[in-house]
């Protein structure tokens, strides 16, 4: 193959990240690659740049500047490498980058003939959002006023914006994995988004009647009755709060039944953190553990891609809530492996899952009602075939990644190019 003498340059400080599959399809159609990120990256098919922080924040700085400042931090660190490679002669045709660090903001100064290509990941609302969708939490578990929270947290985010704001002014190009996402943004930037997710590979994310799971000496399979909770971190921003209130009548109610929850125990994760050093599972699952046959739940900590596609291809409810925040790639994962998901009646969610079509939609804050639909799925498995095998050709036919969102990624870059 003839190299291509277009060069792309990646911009991500924790590369792959987003851009794992498009960057190897752009190597293997000629383009010469090129990565710029903070944590190192190798890969011989395309040309590694990393840098280090060139200052640390600054002590008693003004709250609402603490973050401007650390993107700041970053982006002229990022700034001085990129200036670096310039010299030694790259002259990138197209900047890819997630500004959600600040390490893309000065590169159109560096090189103001490239075009820039902005990933759109969240745009943070202050009203009828994410900070705002759940007060009860925040007063009676976390001990905290909200509407002292409140009115600190949307200044801040009103803060954490103005980087974001001015990425996707200065950008050539934007794009977003979903429209939910998309129409966060102000309205005069939204317009130039193009909704193309990030993909799921289909091919690999499947269903298998084969799947297996060992817990605690008993092989489970897909006879027995699983239902399967997943998130980087078990924290209420992904619904765990509830699913451990739904827990103790999931368990009644279904007495051959067994929970596998995998996620980082120790991690907060998004929102708030939990009162006197807590972890959420010291929260939640402590103050409803003594009510459950706690021998049929098993918390899995952090597990391998492998395990978690195992446990998708092996599950017979996969349950997916979450404020209105990023869709996870999970839901699409599980989806994409047949699995039955009961999702929450929340924005992102409702552009993936039509209510007894491709999945179930409940209500987030309802545990009794996630309950009932855990039992009505387990006591009538075959009346939701159906349903299963819809989820994965909404996968196929919208998400997927060889046949849907690498050819509309190429087809976004090939026109940045021209």
């Amino acid at each position: 193959m003839i190299k291509n003498k277009q060069k792309i340059l990646f911009v991500h400080q924790n590369f792959p990240g987003q851009y794992k599959h498009i960057a190897k399809e752009l190597v293997n159609l000629g383009y010469d690659v090129h990565t710029l990120s903070i944590t190192k990256y190798t890969d011989n098919n395309m040309t590694n740049h990393h840098y280090s922080l060139s200052a640390n924040s600054t002590e008693n700085i003004n709250s609402w500047a603490i973050e401007f400042e650390s993107k700041m931090i970053r982006a002229g660190s990022a700034a001085r490498k990129a200036m670096k490679i310039k010299e030694e002669g790259l002259y990138p045709d197209l900047i890819i980058g997630h500004p959600g660090w600040g390490e893309t903001f000065f590169l159109k100064e560096v090189w103001p003939e490239s075009k820039i290509l902005t990933y759109v990941e969240f745009y943070y609302k202050t009203k009828n959002s994410d900070i705002d969708f759940d007060p009860k939490l925040l007063e009676d578990d976390l001990k905290r006023d909200f509407d002292q929270f409140y009115s600190y947290t949307k200044f801040k985010l009103a803060a954490r914006n103005a980087p974001f704001i001015s990425a996707y002014a200065t950008s050539d190009f934007l794009m977003s994995p979903t429209n939910y996402q998309k129409n966060l943004v102000p309205k005069n930037l939204s317009t130039n988004i193009e909704v193309i997710h990030d993909g799921i590979d289909t091919n690999i994310l499947k269903p298998n009647n084969d799947a297996t799971f060992d817990f605690d000496g008993k092989i489970l399979t897909k006879k027995d009755n699983i239902i399967t909770y997943v998130g980087r971190s078990l924290d209420p921003y992904r619904g765990f709060h509830i699913f451990m209130r739904a827990l103790p009548g999931i368990l009644e109610k279904n007495p051959n039944a067994y929970v596998l929850i995998a996620g980082n125990e120790s991690t907060h994760g998004y929102g708030s953190p939990p009162p006197n050093g807590k972890t959420f599972k010291d929260l939640f699952f402590s103050s409803i553990e003594n009510q459950i046959d706690a021998s049929r739940v098993k918390f899995l900590g952090h597990v391998e891609y492998k395990d978690f596609i195992n446990l998708m291809q092996l599950t017979t409810v996969h349950i997916y809530l979450t404020y209105p925040f990023v869709l996870s790639w999970s839901i699409l994962e599980a989806m994409s492996c047949g699995a039955l998901v009961i999702g929450s009646n929340t924005a992102p969610v409702l552009e993936v899952i039509e209510d007894k079509k491709n999945g179930l939609i409940t209500d987030f804050f309802d545990f009794n009602l996630l309950t009932d639909n855990v039992t009505k799925v387990l006591n009538n498995r075959d009346n939701y075939k159906n349903i299963c095998n819809n989820a994965r050709n909404t996968i196929i036919k919208k998400y997927d990644l060889k046949t849907v969102s690498l050819p509309a990624q190429l087809n976004l870059i090939k026109r940045a190019l021209k």
